[in-house]
């Protein structure tokens, strides 16, 4: 995003926000992260396929069961006009997630932001075979860090499909913590040099489907 000012409302103070959580998010490209996955049963016992086809998408691409983390770096293009202007969204700008290692695609999604009731939400469209999997986040404080929820009025996970598009029965949230911040725990292998960490646990069903350690460094730091 151009800036975390974007967010301010009553309740949530961007100056609040530690100084390498909110470069995080101004500044994204200048950081690589390192990516673990915990999956969580019962989804556990289908993870295992379910990492083959996202591996061959090279979306959603996450370690599988028992995997390696993965350390990715980043990419944030903006939209060419022609497509920007059908958005309705603001600002809509694409990051793309690369394996360092491998060079696959791990992850790539178009992130922007809308207001509604005079406060902005974070919306995420991630392409997927003839569809796209958008999600609306609710952003808040989370001690120095912050969290960006599903767990709010017009929050949630959405299939666009050719039909339309479809709530879906899962949500999701975000913690982001300096990494001084012990509230955000990830692997201790992971943390080593980290300038932010962050986990992100996925629901489906109101049954936790997988937890996502993401530990984040400054290239300059690296």
């Amino acid at each position: 995003m151009s800036s975390l000012e974007d967010y301010a409302r009553p309740g949530f103070d961007p100056d609040a926000v530690h100084p390498d959580v909110r470069a995080l998010y101004e500044q994204t490209a200048t950081f690589e992260m390192t990516i673990t996955a915990t999956w969580h049963f019962p989804y556990s016992l289908g993870a295992g396929l379910a990492s083959r086809w996202t591996g061959r998408i090279e979306q959603l691409n996450l370690p599988g069961p028992g995997g390696d983390s993965k350390r990715v770096s980043s990419d944030l293009f903006t939209l060419a006009e022609s497509a920007a202007s059908t958005d309705p969204r603001d600002e809509p700008r694409v990051w793309i997630r690369t394996d360092t290692e491998t060079g696959e695609g791990v992850f790539v999604a178009i992130y922007a932001s809308y207001v509604e009731d005079d406060e902005r939400f974070v919306n995420i469209a991630v392409p997927l075979p003839s569809t796209n999997l958008a999600t609306v986040l609710r952003m808040d404080h989370y001690g120095e860090g912050v969290s960006l929820t599903t767990d709010s009025p017009t929050g949630g996970l959405y299939l666009h499909t050719s039909l339309g598009a479809f709530k879906l029965p899962a949500g999701q949230e975000f913690r982001v913590s300096p990494v001084r911040d012990s509230a955000v725990s990830t692997r201790t292998d992971a943390r080593n040099g980290a300038d932010v960490l962050a986990n992100q646990r996925i629901y489906v069903l109101g049954l936790p489907l997988v937890t996502i350690q993401y530990a984040a460094i400054r290239e300059s730091h690296a």
